[in-house]
């Protein structure tokens, strides 16, 4: 009986989790990586303007490098990609401009959010955002 009504109230966890399909997307340097096509300067600029397209389309759930505190890197950097699927995550990876330009490798790994939080306080009469207790200044587009 009372493994009856453990297994129940797992099922009505596993119901009631907000869940999203994402993928990691693991960059990594590429040593035999060919001849940069463009400068280092302007492929930096492509790839910011790629995060930035995905950002806006609401596909991109974060990204960024592995830096540590004292700004030392630890290879090239981590994408998260919301995707319904791996085929979709894998489109949109493989079209990251470093990856695409044989720069990085990408690896991909399923993960499905389940829990966490955003706080986010948004003041118009201030032009003030507060997001996870770091604080913005709005100004008009």
């Amino acid at each position: 009986m009372a493994g009856e009504d453990l297994k129940t109230q797992v099922q009505t966890l596993q119901k009631s989790l907000a869940r999203e399909q994402c993928y990691l997307c693991w960059m990594r340097p590429n040593a035999a990586a060919p001849p940069m096509p463009v400068s280092p300067e302007e492929m930096r600029l492509v790839h910011h303007a790629y995060l930035v397209d995905l950002e806006r389309r609401g596909l991109l759930f974060g990204a960024g490098p592995f830096v540590d505190e004292t700004g030392q890197r630890h290879g090239a950097g981590l994408l998260i990609i919301r995707a319904k699927s791996r085929a979709e995550a894998e489109a949109i990876a493989f079209a990251e401009p470093y990856t695409k330009a044989g720069q990085r490798r990408m690896e991909l790994t399923p993960w499905q959010r389940n829990e966490g939080v955003v706080n986010m306080s948004l003041r118009f009469a201030d032009g003030a955002l507060e997001l996870d207790g770091r604080k913005y200044k709005l100004t008009p587009a």
